[in-house]
């Protein structure tokens, strides 16, 4: 029930306090000698009028964001760089002929004819196709032609699949040779002599014979590559200039910001921008967090509770005292007069009935008491005073403001 409902019964009630005389209610001209009423206290609760507050959503996402990175580089050096120093001499060049037989095309013997007899059909088989049969009732077989007997289950008959094949006139063949590799004739060699001119000294090339001719070719510029600290043999060397024969070899490698690297590898202070870091929120708000590049993820929208549904109390409980005053004594009834003697019955006469002059019309003489005029309620008798009247009006009036201020 709705607290406003109650707040209009407490209302009434008071109405009905305050403007229904109490049992021991009197009119202005009440009978003397009645005890003074004792007031009558009372009082009303008037619960609490709450409302309920619905809840407050909002739209709300998972946001998500890239995040770039950077990445340092670390090296290693697993093979140290070689260095060599050039030493360098002017040598005249003299040479000795050498010659040989240089063979183009060797000797290729020849093959003889390889090839095999194979059997070729000149005149195919005329075959038949028969059919195996069994009768339903004996079991017997026998062979027939595809179709025989109307099928299956014809005249007690079945065929049985299988099948049979047989040869009315055989096939005509004959043997032919197949050469599968034809003969090759021998093929001679082809060769001719070649001069080389050595440099003395050098080795000649394999099969060659020297001639004994021989000449002063350049005067040619030596030079060898040697490591440092080694002299080559021989006069006439000048060491040249130490240069790097072979790199370092340096294993290089880029690791993110706040990594460590392994044992053994230095920073070199390049840098380079690295994969891009993706970053999701866990939870749904209606607002992206602190930072710039949020964006909202798609379809992670959800209904976010601001503030959830609750109860607020419009008016507090109050209690409401009344009291009804008590009504006043009355004034002690005054001491009733005495009677008047009844006169005296005159004697009947002799042979009189006793009791003939009963029933004599009044004369009007007797005494009559007054009755108050009734100041009640119709139909009760219940008198009303003034002030319940008020206090019942003034009650009707609060219940009203209470009312009007419960809706609002």
């Amino acid at each position: 029930m709705d607290i406003r409902y109650l707040t209009l019964a407490s209302i009434a009630l008071t109405a009905v306090v305050g403007t229904a005389p109490s049992a021991g209610a009197a009119p202005s001209g009440r009978p003397c000698g009645l005890p003074e009423g004792p007031p009558v206290y009372t009082s009303i609760e008037h619960p609490a009028i709450t409302e309920i507050v619905p809840a407050v959503t909002a739209p709300g996402w998972r946001w998500q964001r890239v995040v770039p990175t950077v990445e340092h580089a670390y090296a290693r050096t697993i093979v140290p760089a070689t260095r060599s120093v050039r030493w360098t001499r002017v040598v005249v060049v003299r040479e000795s002929a050498y010659a040989r037989t240089v063979v183009d095309r060797p000797v290729v013997p020849g093959t003889p004819e390889a090839g095999h007899e194979e059997t070729r059909v000149v005149t195919p088989a005329v075959t038949v196709t028969r059919w195996e049969y069994v009768q339903q009732q004996t079991g017997r077989t026998r062979w027939e032609r595809e179709g025989w007997n109307a099928g299956e289950n014809g005249k007690g008959w079945s065929p049985t699949g299988a099948t049979d094949v047989q040869v009315v006139t055989p096939e005509v063949t004959e043997q032919v040779w197949v050469v599968d590799r034809p003969a090759v004739p021998e093929v001679p060699e082809l060769s001719h002599v070649e001069t080389t001119w050595v440099v003395d000294g050098a080795v000649p090339p394999a099969g060659a014979v020297a001639t004994g001719v021989s000449r002063d070719a350049s005067s040619t510029p030596e030079s060898r590559d040697l490591a440092p600290g080694v002299v080559p043999d021989g006069a006439g060397w000048t060491e040249g200039a130490t240069t790097e024969t072979t790199p370092a070899v340096v294993d290089v490698v880029w690791l993110g910001a706040g990594a460590a690297p392994a044992l053994g590898y230095d920073a070199t202070g390049a840098t380079r921008a690295g994969v891009p870091a993706v970053e999701t929120t866990p939870d749904a708000s209606a607002s992206p967090p602190e930072g710039a590049g949020w964006a909202a993820l798609p379809d992670s929208v959800v209904e976010l509770v601001v503030s959830p549904e609750h109860e607020v109390e419009v008016m507090p409980a109050w209690v409401e005292d009344f009291v009804v005053p008590g009504e006043p004594a009355t004034e002690p009834c005054a001491a009733a007069p005495a009677a008047p003697a009844a006169p005296a019955a005159p004697a009947a006469p002799d042979g009189a009935v006793a009791g003939e002059e009963v029933g004599t019309p009044a004369t009007g003489a007797d005494p009559v008491r007054p009755v108050a005029a009734a100041t009640g309620l119709p139909a009760t008798g219940a008198p009303v005073a003034p002030w319940l009247v008020l206090l019942g009006a003034g009650g009707v009036l609060a219940g009203a403001v209470t009312v009007r201020a419960a809706r609002r």
